[in-house]
C-alpha cells in the first residue's frame, strides 16, 4: 500500500482529537477510534493526492477531516435509527455530541491548516448528507421508489463523501485551481460510492450479521426501500409484486417469513440486478479516469513510479467496493 506511512499518521491525528480534559469524550472517542473500519475514504484522497504529486502534511490532515466528517455522519446517522447496540454508543444524547464534536474537529483542522478548498468541499457535502438524511426519511416504507430516486439518495449520503475525498486529493499539490480535474475526480469518488452502497445494501438481505455487525434485514424493517427489492419489484408477476409488497412492509420477520422474501427477490432477479449494477458503476468510476488495462496513471496525473503504485491500489480499492464481504 503505497499510502501506508500517511495513513499511520492519519490514525494518529485521530488519537490527538481525543486527549482532551474530559474523560467522558475521551472515552466515548477511544470507542469510535477502535470500531472504525478501513478507512476508505482517507485511503482514496491520500492514493488521488499520490497520483497528482508527492504527499505531504496537507494530505494527512485533509484525510483526517474526511475521516472525522464519515465517524460523524455515522454517529449520527445511529442516532436517528436509534441503533445504539449497532456500534455500542453510550446513548443517543452522547452519539450527538460526539458527531458534533467531530464535525467541528474536521473543520478547525481544515482551518488551522488554510485548506480553503477542502473546506468548501467539504461544507457543501455535508449539506448534501443531509438532504440525503432527509430523503431517506421521505422515502421509508414508499414501495414505489423508483431506481433513480434511490440513487440520488445514495449519492447525497453516501457517495457524495466519497466524491469529496477524490475531490480534495485532486485538489492538493497545488492543483486546486484545475477545477475540471477536481470535478472529473469528485465524479470518479461519487460513482465508486454509489457502487459501495449497493454492496452494502446486498449484505442487508445476504450478509453474515457476524461478519457486518448488524442483524440482517435491519434496514429494511427501517423502511429503507433498497435496489434488490426496488429490482425485484420492477420484474416480478403481478401475483409475485404482491407477494413482495406483503412481506417487505412486515416489521418483524419469522425465520420463514423472510426465507420467503429473499426466495421471491432472488426469482425475481433483484439480487443479479444489483450485483450487476455495482459491477456496472465501478466501471464507469474507471472509465472516468482511465481504464486500467490501457494507462499507467490516470487522466491529468503525473508519471514516476509512485504514480503507478498508487493507481494500482486505486483499483484495488474500487475492486474492494464491489467484491467485498462486508
Amino acid at each position: 500500500m503505497p499510502v501506508r506511512r500517511e495513513l499511520e499518521q492519519v490514525q494518529a491525528r485521530l488519537r490527538d482529537a481525543f486527549r482532551t480534559s474530559i474523560p467522558i469524550l475521551n472515552q466515548v472517542g477511544g470507542h469510535v477510534l477502535a470500531t472504525r473500519g478501513k478507512k476508505f475514504r482517507p485511503t482514496l484522497l491520500l492514493l488521488v493526492a499520490r497520483l497528482r504529486g508527492q504527499l505531504d502534511r496537507d494530505a494527512v490532515e485533509a484525510a483526517t477531516a474526511i475521516e472525522m466528517v464519515h465517524a460523524a455522519a455515522l454517529i449520527h446517522d445511529d442516532s436517528v435509527d436509534r441503533s445504539e447496540l449497532r456500534r455500542g454508543l453510550w446513548s443517543d444524547e452522547m452519539a450527538i455530541i460526539m458527531g458534533d464534536y467531530l464535525y467541528a474537529q474536521a473543520m478547525t483542522i481544515l482551518v488551522e491548516h488554510h485548506l480553503d478548498v477542502a473546506m468548501g468541499v467539504l461544507a457543501r457535502v455535508v449539506t448534501e448528507m443531509s438532504c440525503g438524511e432527509a430523503l431517506e426519511f421521505q422515502y421509508a416504507y414508499d414501495l414505489d421508489v423508483t431506481e433513480e430516486q434511490y440513487e440520488e439518495l445514495v449519492r447525497a449520503k453516501t457517495a457524495s463523501l466519497i466524491g469529496a475525498a477524490t475531490e480534495i486529493g485532486a485538489g492538493l499539490n497545488g492543483s486546486a485551481r484545475h477545477r475540471a480535474v477536481r470535478e472529473r475526480y469528485r465524479a470518479f469518488g461519487e460513482r465508486v460510492g454509489v457502487a459501495f452502497q449497493i454492496v452494502d445494501d446486498l449484505f442487508d438481505y445476504l450478509g453474515d450479521p457476524e461478519v457486518t455487525g448488524k442483524p440482517v434485514g435491519y434496514d429494511l424493517a427501517e423502511g429503507k426501500v433498497t435496489l434488490p427489492l426496488i429490482a425485484a419489484l420492477r420484474e416480478a408477476s403481478e401475483a409475485d409484486r404482491r407477494r413482495l409488497k406483503t412481506l417487505a412492509l412486515r416489521k418483524r420477520w419469522s425465520p420463514a417469513h423472510w426465507s420467503q422474501l429473499r426466495a421471491l427477490i432472488e426469482r425475481c432477479g433483484g439480487f443479479d440486478y444489483a450485483r450487476a449494477r455495482a459491477a456496472a458503476v465501478a466501471l464507469e468510476a474507471r472509465a472516468l479516469i482511465g481504464d486500467r488495462a490501457s494507462a499507467s496513471a490516470p487522466v491529468g496525473a503525473p508519471g514516476g513510479a509512485g504514480a503507478r503504485a498508487a493507481r494500482r491500489a486505486l483499483d484495488r480499492a474500487v475492486d474492494y467496493a464491489v467484491q467485498r464481504d462486508h
